[in-house]
């Protein structure tokens, strides 16, 4: 049984230009591969090589220090320089840059595979952190502070394929092709986290998937997974509404996943835990999609960490038209590129390029209609338009009762707004209003 969510929104999901593509290797490998050092929201991490060393595939080239996440190179060659690059969250970053010599030599001190059946949550904590592996749904958050938070404490595991953000089918892809290493990574992270239930969650259209799935269900015979194909609606990914869809539990204000008993885990990130425990192989590749009307031949690409997106955009052929809006992630939540010589992160899910018809223009927002759609839509049961008052006369008694921090920013108040009032920004500027205390911005 499945549950609903309250509010949400339907954009046009304009996947079919990919979901037909399998996941193809690159045909050529960049010459130059740029490792950001900042590959985690908790920070940057420290790097173990300098200029001029050799290194080799999958060897570790930065560690977690006080934050972030080890790093490890995605090609054999040689450091030539750890520098500011463009990054694709914005501005610019220290970086390794590796040359690539194009031999693909493997670096042979990787720890070995482990026992499935032998598994505990220590060799699962400390092998993921080892992988460098964090939140590769977007969040980008340690995986390993994730699984030690929720041992013992959850009694479902989701396995998040919920690919709601438009265009975007690397996740579909992924599941499709990879369902035996996705199922087999998700028991062993539910066995050692003690949870009793596996769920997998996708959208109702994917039937291909959802069948792949169930013929792997069947021949295994555990019953204690099972695949969920859910109707199609934005924000289903987001954490705390994929819980309620699946469980019917509500994540109180201010709380998180284990709150309400789930730990909620990407597909992506499930694959890359399994290839770390049973293959001893850290994160150095992800699927990503290369979609949008200015693309010559959309794609997905399984692709090597630290390639530069304008490489990915040439494999794909260019563009076809001039870019109206350069996206990484979706329509909705994604960011809005500065530079396609960004690389390619732990997180990067897609590149979008979107032509003029694709996308509201970054017109002014008009006057506030009061027709409550907004509130409607949001699925944190907050008021944008309200919230958008309250900000205008500073009323800070107001605000602070509100909710803000419930916010995830999903866009959809700005989406389904007919004035195009920019609300997401409103409820961002009024949240970081509440947090300094009422003073300037």
């Amino acid at each position: 049984m499945t549950h609903s969510f309250f509010g949400g929104v339907y954009p046009a999901t304009r996947k079919d230009m990919t979901r037909r593509k399998p996941l193809a290797r690159l045909s050529r490998t960049p010459m130059e591969i740029v490792i950001p050092l900042i590959m985690c929201a908790d920070g940057p991490a420290t790097p173990l090589v300098r200029p001029g060393d050799p290194v080799l595939a999958s060897q570790p080239i930065a560690r977690r220090g006080q934050t972030g996440a080890a790093a490890h190179a995605s090609v054999s060659g040689r450091v030539v320089a750890i520098e500011e690059r463009p990054h694709p969250w914005g501005g610019r970053s220290p970086a390794i840059v590796i040359q690539n010599d194009e031999r693909g030599e493997r670096y042979p001190g990787g720890p070995p595979p482990l026992d499935p059946r032998q598994l505990t949550l220590e060799q699962l904590v400390e092998r993921v952190e080892w992988a460098g592996i964090v939140g590769m749904g977007g969040g980008a958050f340690p995986t390993w502070e994730k699984i030690a938070r929720s041992a013992g404490k959850v009694d479902t595991l989701i396995v998040n394929v919920a690919e709601c953000e438009p265009y975007v089918t690397a996740d579909y892809r992924l599941l499709l092709e990879r369902s035996e290493h996705i199922l087999r990574g998700a028991q062993a992270i539910a066995r050692c986290l003690q949870a009793e239930r596996v769920v997998v969650v996708t959208e109702g259209d994917k039937l291909n998937a959802v069948e792949a799935v169930e013929r792997r269900l069947r021949r295994s015979g555990n019953g204690r997974v099972q695949i969920i194909p859910v109707r199609t609606c934005y924000p289903l990914g987001a954490e705390k509404q994929i819980i309620q869809t699946v469980t019917g539990r509500e994540v109180p204000p201010g709380g998180g996943p284990t709150d309400a008993g789930c730990a909620v885990f990407n597909v992506a990130t499930v694959f890359a835990i399994q290839d770390a425990l049973f293959q001893g192989r850290p994160v150095t590749h992800r699927a990503v999609t290369i979609t949008g009307g200015a693309v010559t031949r959309p794609r997905n690409l399984w692709v090597p960490i630290g390639t530069p997106l304008r490489h990915l955009l040439e494999t794909c052929g260019g563009l076809k038209e001039e870019a109206d809006l350069t996206l990484t992630g979706g329509p909705m939540m994604g960011i809005a590129l500065q530079s396609l010589e960004a690389p390619v992160m732990k997180d990067t899910n897609s590149l979008v390029c979107l032509t003029g018809w694709e996308h509201k223009p970054d017109t002014p927002g008009g006057v506030c209609i009061r027709c409550g759609k907004c509130v409607g839509a949001c699925p944190m049961h907050l008021a944008p338009t309200i919230i958008r008052r309250a900000l205008e006369d500073r009323d800070m008694e107001k605000l602070s009762r509100f909710h803000l921090e419930d916010c995830n920013a999903c866009g959809c108040c700005s989406f389904i707004c007919p004035a195009q009032i920019p609300l997401v920004e409103t409820v961002t500027q009024a949240a970081n209003l509440v947090k300094k205390g009422g003073g300037a911005l």
